[in-house]
């Protein structure tokens, strides 16, 4: 359990995530601003969101084990507690099987939003 939450620094303009990536945490924003950008690597970057405190990035890799849509990048010093792949699947798992259906399905829905955005951009 110790190792399932830990603080971190990101300076402004330093990666948090990278599309294509995989990562074994989730962030939860304590302070700060993160912005989403699909195609953030090539010259026309897409803004999907601008998140900030209270708000969790990379959630939905762990969910169902995909690589990352999409990059969050700090746009100001920002401070966010991680959260263990573990913990958060032990977490998803003690939900009622319910929620937790309709919450795999929206992010598979999630996903195919974002493929066809990838598509209409190229």
């Amino acid at each position: 359990m110790a190792n399932d939450f830990k603080r971190q620094t990101f300076a402004a303009n330093n990666y948090i995530l990278k599309a294509g990536e995989t990562s074994d945490s989730a962030y939860l924003i304590l302070d700060g601003k993160v912005e989403i950008r699909m195609g953030a690597m090539g010259d026309e970057p897409t803004t999907l969101a601008v998140l900030g405190k209270g708000d969790v990035v990379g959630e939905m890799s762990l969910f169902d084990n995909s690589p990352h849509m999409a990059s969050a990048i700090a746009i100001e010093k920002t401070v966010a507690t991680t959260v263990s792949a573990t913990e958060f699947l032990r977490r998803v798992d003690d939900m009622d099987p319910l929620m937790r259906g309709i919450l795999k399905i929206l992010v598979k829905r999630i996903r195919e939003m974002g493929v066809r955005f990838s598509a209409q951009q190229t």
